[in-house]
């Protein structure tokens, strides 16, 4: 005998059902259980479920195995989470089809949602688009904003990574299973996450791959988890734009969209959502001034203000070729911002500005107008 969770698994097992027909079927037969141990005729009496939906619910036994399914989440360290448990998060409950189970690992937290920022774009992202997406996913976790983003190659994983970079916190809400890791290179950015720093999220079963259908599903949740949603980069028919007009329409959300080159393919998507009254977006401090978010109390402790009488910290030695050279290199090779140097080098802004500085008082490097370094000759 299934237990109310357990049913609620199941049916989340069951190919072709998804979370608006699983809610019908709900509201139809009053609990989960029911739905399982219904006749398949009265099944295929509920609206968009159809003859060959029922024969899959009314053959459950066969088709799922809901052990099997919370061992393979158990081995990868995954908690699932169902729309009955009190755990369930809260904003997500005023979604018109909200994910009916949630395969959670990592934390994600109630103020998750307080300053949560969607940060989206084009998995072809080019440097331009990947360093934007970087400072500003640095600079709003830095301000105590949670970012929000789908763990994809370009755009979000810039943005994922510029949250680490601030010792903040970010959500990767994932269009597949939690056994099915995609691109396979974001493991090491998966596991940063989940080390203290959020969570990865996805309402799909453990190995369920990638697709096409999967994406768009995937981005209401990222629409409903956020209250500023911000594209960076995207073309005019893109995922992201759909993410947008969602978080808009469907929760009132405001949307921010980053201008670039007029002859960028890669930025028409933005400029036609700020032409459609999408706020033009320069700055983290604009979309933080906007949002009402600035002086305000920082909700994570990692940002409470340390106090006013510190001990003065002992002079460091003279750097070590080791630690300075890959700096001098990028610089050389034309990398010769902060933020260049943080995406070239794949390290946070916290541990690279303090070379800077001491590369200047070394004399070994020069700053330049605009926030631009050279080699000193």
């Amino acid at each position: 005998m299934l237990t109310p969770k357990e049913a609620l698994i199941t049916l989340n097992l069951i190919p072709g059902l998804g979370s608006m027909r699983i809610q019908a079927l709900l509201e139809f037969f009053g609990s989960a259980e029911l739905v399982l141990s219904a006749p398949e005729k009265m099944l295929a009496m509920v609206p968009r479920i159809g003859p060959r939906l029922a024969a899959a619910i009314a053959d459950w036994r066969n088709c799922t195995n809901v052990e099997a399914e919370l061992q393979c989440a158990a081995d990868y360290g995954v908690r699932v989470v169902t729309l009955t448990d009190a755990d369930y998060p809260d904003f997500l409950r005023r979604m018109s089809d909200p994910p009916i189970v949630l395969y959670v690992q990592g934390e994600y937290r109630a103020a998750d949602s307080d300053r949560s920022v969607a940060i989206v774009g084009t998995r072809q992202a080019s440097p331009y688009g990947a360093t934007t997406a970087r400072r500003f996913g640095r600079e709003l976790a830095d301000a105590g904003c949670t970012i929000i983003s789908g763990l994809a190659r370009g755009i979000d994983t810039a943005a994922h990574w510029g949250a680490l970079d601030a010792g903040g916190r970010t959500l990767a809400v994932l269009g597949f299973g939690m056994a099915s890791l995609y691109p396979e290179e974001n493991a090491e950015l998966a596991n940063r996450i989940c080390a203290g720093h959020g969570a990865l999220l996805s309402e799909f079963p453990m190995y369920m791959r990638p697709s096409r259908t999967t994406f768009p599903q995937r981005n209401r949740i990222v629409a409903a988890w956020s209250r500023a949603t911000l594209v960076v980069e995207a073309p005019e028919r893109s995922g992201s734009l759909h993410t947008a007009n969602m978080a808009a329409s469907d929760y009132g959300n405001t949307v921010f969209a980053i201008p670039g080159p007029i002859n960028q393919i890669g930025s028409s998507g933005c400029h036609s959502l700020i032409r459609d009254g999408a706020t033009l977006c320069t700055s983290p401090h604009e979309l933080l001034a906007d949002m009402g978010w600035l002086n305000t109390h920082r909700q994570m402790e990692l940002f409470t203000p340390e106090p006013v009488e510190k001990e003065v910290p002992a002079l460091r030695p003279a750097l070590t070729d080791a630690e300075s050279s890959d700096i001098l290199r990028a610089l050389a090779d034309g990398h010769d911002t902060l933020d260049a140097l943080c995406t070239v080098l794949g390290r946070g802004a916290h541990t690279i500005t303090p070379i800077l500085m001491r590369l200047q008082i070394e004399r070994r490097i020069t700053p330049l107008p605009g926030g631009r370094f050279c080699i000193t000759r």
